[in-house]
């Protein structure tokens, strides 16, 4: 056993030796780039509510905040507590509209997302027809009981809102420049990820389908979102070496291709995040939320 374990060590090390730079290199420019769209999309969200903020300070946030969920259990725990509050301190606005700009990206998002999740279980079944009708139900019961789910998210937030500030969240969804605006955002954010794990296949020489690629993304968000662990370490590698592996990689490729993934959309990032929110007074804001 320790011969093979060693074997298999020096096997990983070999592969990761033949990795292509310049795909490695396109990997993380493609990876900040959807930043910059996320930056966008809250940017065209705020402004739909009357507020504007300076496009770089919502990029700062937001890699603050992915600091923030690499380092803290479950997905997005810390993060969006961070960015919401950095928002309301440095952009001066409500903790309640910040807080539902958020949640409005959010509701944006699973259109894109339940897109991929279908395309990725049409590798499985050619008939997901109960997830489909049960994620367009979802989707339009959200969208129908607008105001009462706003309610619902403010109580989550425990955070409230004036009158005023209720009509500009509620008026949101009438605003479909807004709402299409952030729907073709979302998608291309999604696009980029798989577009991402796409190059760092590439790096390693292989091609995969776009089909695989759009399983793996998802069972990248899902098992992000289930994770206990900080930044989810420990069960999303596991659970994308399975996913890799189940779809014929061996297993020494498997590990590699999952620990390059991570090397750009958790090691990294969460070194670029750290270095953004000492810098830009994001410790003072953290510190802030868990103070009594």
């Amino acid at each position: 056993m320790p011969g093979s374990v060693l074997g298999d060590g020096h096997e990983y090390l070999t592969l990761l030796g033949r990795v292509s730079v310049l795909y490695l290199l396109l990997a993380i420019f493609v990876y900040y780039f959807s930043v910059l769209i996320y930056a966008f999309r809250w940017k065209l969200i705020l402004g739909g509510i009357g507020k504007d903020v300076p496009f770089l300070e919502l990029v700062k946030s937001i890699l603050a905040s992915i600091f923030m969920n690499n380092v803290t259990p479950m997905s997005r725990s810390g993060g969006e507590v961070l960015r919401i509050a950095w928002i309301s301190r440095k952009g001066k606005i409500p903790v309640g509209l910040s807080a539902m700009s958020v949640v409005y990206e959010r509701i944006l998002e699973t259109i894109p997302v339940f897109v991929l999740f279908l395309v990725g279980m049409l590798y499985f079944s050619s008939i997901p027809g109960l997830l489909f009708v049960l994620g367009v139900l979802g989707i339009a019961l959200v969208w129908i009981r607008w105001e009462d789910f706003v309610r619902i998210s403010l109580r989550v937030f425990r955070t409230s809102v004036s009158y005023e500030e209720m009509e500009r969240i509620v008026s949101l969804k009438r605003c479909h420049n807004v709402t299409l605006g952030g729907i073709l955002l979302s998608s291309a954010i999604w696009i980029l990820d798989v577009l991402r794990l796409k190059l760092i296949t590439l790096a390693f020489g292989l091609h995969l389908s776009i089909s695989i690629l759009v399983v793996v993304s998802i069972a990248n968000l899902l098992l992000g979102l289930v994770a206990l662990t900080p930044g989810g370490v420990g069960i999303i590698e596991g659970g994308l070496v399975g996913t890799l592996a189940y779809f014929g990689l061996p297993l020494a490729m498997a590990v590699s291709v999952t620990l390059l993934e991570r090397f750009v959309s958790y090691v990294l990032s969460t070194v670029v995040g750290f270095f953004v929110l000492v810098t830009s007074g994001g410790r003072e804001i953290w510190r802030a939320l868990k103070s009594p």
